[in-house]
């Protein structure tokens, strides 16, 4: 693994499209806080955030990919550090160490100029290889 590839994007994540995440494709998400993101409390649920941490720091990931390799999440921590009530969110990943085997990235969330979460991912690569249906 060497330096990032800027030709490589991530693709876009049906999740993330369905909660209307922006995704730039290179390591940054935002999404604007309607009812769909939020918590019974009315606060950003956690699970959406989670996603687009996952988002964030994959699209970050993916650019280290050489041709025929695929990734997948391997485990992901995050500290949620203050409420999120509305306005926009967004989530910027960046890749610490990309390894042979394994990527590892961080990711900060803000919401109106605050950061609001941290998080720290690792991905596993993986050879590329379609299952075949049925």
């Amino acid at each position: 693994m060497g330096s990032p590839d800027p030709s490589i994007r991530c693709d876009t994540s049906p999740l993330a499209e369905f909660l209307n995440v922006d995704q730039d494709g290179e390591g940054t998400c935002r999404v604007s806080i309607d009812p769909v993101h939020l918590s019974p409390n009315g606060t950003m649920h956690g699970g959406a955030l989670f996603t687009m941490f996952d988002t964030a720091m994959g699209s970050a990931a993916a650019r280290h990919l050489a041709e025929g390799q695929m990734f997948v999440t391997m485990d992901i921590q995050i500290r949620y550090l203050k409420p999120i009530f509305g306005g926009v969110v967004e989530v910027r990943g960046t890749v610490l160490n990309p390894g042979r085997r394994i990527i590892q990235t961080e990711a900060r969330a803000t919401n109106g100029g605050r950061t609001v979460a941290s998080a720290t991912g690792s991905f596993v690569i993986l050879d590329r290889e379609r299952p075949t249906p049925g």
